[in-house]
């Protein structure tokens, strides 16, 4: 009996040191997925006030496709069910979109943020246009 729970207990401990090792690789990685690296810390393609308008500009286009899309959806104006799907898909991509911004951002990859936030634009400009046009 005794020694059933001497193997237990060496067990246990086997499984919390597995447990310390697993956490502290998790947070290595966590901490090296942070750190922005050389290539991007240089600065190239603009710098942290410029891709923090271009957040913001993306996620005001974002917000006003939402609302005309809203708008028409609630109407009933919307020019097929199939335009309605392919919108809350593209809303859907564009929410995902400047997620992927914010982290560029704060890598410092202001290329990334640019292409980007230049890609929601244009998706945001084509919502705004769908939701526009009426059913036939």
């Amino acid at each position: 009996m005794r020694l059933r729970i001497v193997e237990k207990l060496k067990l246990t401990n086997r499984i919390k040191d597995t447990m310390h090792c697993m956490l502290a690789i998790a947070l290595i990685l966590f901490v090296a997925g942070l750190t922005p690296s050389p290539a991007h810390s240089s600065g190239e393609g603009g710098s942290r006030d410029e891709a923090t308008q271009l957040i913001r500009q993306a996620a005001d286009a974002t917000e006003h496709a939402w609302e005309e899309f809203h708008d028409a959806a609630i109407q009933g104006t919307l020019a097929s069910p199939l335009m309605q799907v392919t919108i809350e898909g593209q809303l859907h991509e564009v929410r995902g979109l400047l997620m992927q911004a914010r982290i560029a951002k704060r890598s410092q990859d202001y290329q990334s943020v640019n292409a980007i936030t230049q890609q929601i634009q244009e998706i945001t400009e084509n919502i705004i246009e769908a939701s526009r046009e009426r059913k036939q």
